[in-house]
């Protein structure tokens, strides 16, 4: 089988590249070596969360553009699957003011709504929330989250119904390059011109295959729904929850529990060796944090809870261009990616098909590094 391009990964990164690519008119094959509704990638055990609180404008940009995208997927389903407009709240230490202050110019010069909420202000609006004397709370109006587990199949369906063909589960036995990439698989032989490379953490092995590297740093994110036995109580309509400091992040999962998680714990070993479920000392942490951000609530453990993978490139930022002759990559995402993969696809897709490079290219242009070495 043949196509224009071969994309290698089926999470979101990947799938938005072959929907601008068709968009395009340019065909493409996307392989998988998991199911990405079941499998080890970290798409699906993603938050859904869509925040515009970034210390860059780019950034910010384009998590416009990822937005757009999923507009379009929606209004062109006859399902029914609203972005719920939540807005976020941050909490950030008054000792922090440099990093704030960057948020803030970012939020500002990108035309972001956004307010200052002093502790009365916020007992006011969410007495369900606790805020220390020490911290600053800030809300970002227009941040809000998708259901992942109606969205992310929703944009599988609605790629189906294009000319453009998903194979999972795929073993790549051996690679030939001569004029075309020609992949020897459990499911056949398939040859392309070009590669593009959108793997998440498993990036830098599939990069190994073509004698490529890719250096970046690989984390887990791990989160757990926690449920309060307070029927006085509802989260249905609180705003997404970031403590800027620690790193938590939250947001409603119905009107009696919410969603807590955290990316800071770095992950060293083989991708391929990682186990997709929350560590004991996560649990124990993230209970704590919940208890100190909704004092009095009785949060409970669920048993609900699961562990992905991210990668950062070295400035935590973006990541795409072109790596090697007709091989392209993009990701480093910073666990970002369902706010920000949507729009990088389409940078790359207007730069490798149209040589069309817009001013935000330049920004995670993997030449920024060195070649070859992220």
């Amino acid at each position: 089988m043949h196509s224009e391009y071969i994309i290698l990964g089926a999470g979101i990164s990947g799938l938005s590249t072959s929907y601008f690519l068709e968009k395009l008119g340019v065909s493409s094959i996307v392989l998988d070596v998991d199911n990405p509704l079941s499998g080890s990638g970290s798409t699906m055990k993603s938050a859904g969360i869509i925040s515009h609180f970034f210390p860059f404008n780019e950034e910010i940009n384009l998590v416009s553009t990822s937005l757009q995208f999923y507009e379009e997927i929606i209004n062109n389903s006859s399902s029914k699957i609203s972005y719920n407009n939540s807005g976020l709240l941050a909490f950030y230490e008054h000792s922090d003011h440099e990093p704030l202050s960057r948020f803030l110019d970012a939020m500002k010069s990108s035309n972001v709504d956004y307010s200052l909420i002093d502790s009365q202000e916020l007992q006011d609006r969410y007495p369900v929330f606790s805020i220390s004397p020490n911290e600053t709370a800030i809300l970002s109006n227009s941040s809000g989250y998708f259901d992942i587990e109606q969205l992310f199949p929703l944009i599988l369906k609605q790629l189906s119904h294009k000319q453009i063909k998903f194979l999972y589960n795929v073993q790549i036995i051996n690679i030939e390059h001569q004029e075309l990439f020609k992949f020897h698989t459990n499911q056949g032989t398939f040859t392309s011109k070009n590669v593009i490379i959108a793997g998440g953490a498993w990036s830098g092995q599939i990069a190994n295959m073509f004698n490529c590297k890719l250096n970046f740093d690989t984390y887990s994110t791990q989160a757990a729904i926690l449920s309060t036995s307070n029927s006085s109580v509802s989260f249905s309509s609180l705003p997404i929850l970031y403590k800027t400091k620690s790193g938590v992040y939250g947001r409603p999962i119905s009107s009696s529990s919410f969603l807590f998680g955290d990316g800071s714990k770095q992950y060293y070993n083989d991708p391929r060796d990682f186990k997709s479920h929350a560590d004991k000392k996560f649990l124990d942490n993230i209970f704590q944090q919940a208890n100190d951000s909704f004092p009095n609530q009785n949060l409970i453990h669920t048993q609900k809870n699961w562990s992905g993978l991210y990668t950062s490139s070295q400035d935590s930022r973006p990541v795409l261009g072109k790596l090697d002759e007709n091989i392209f990559f993009l990701g480093c995402y910073n666990g970002l990616g369902i706010m920000l993969a949507p729009a990088c696809s389409k940078l790359l897709v207007d730069y490798i098909v149209n040589n069309e490079i817009h001013n935000l290219f330049f920004s995670f242009d993997i030449q920024r590094f060195n070649k070859n070495n992220i």
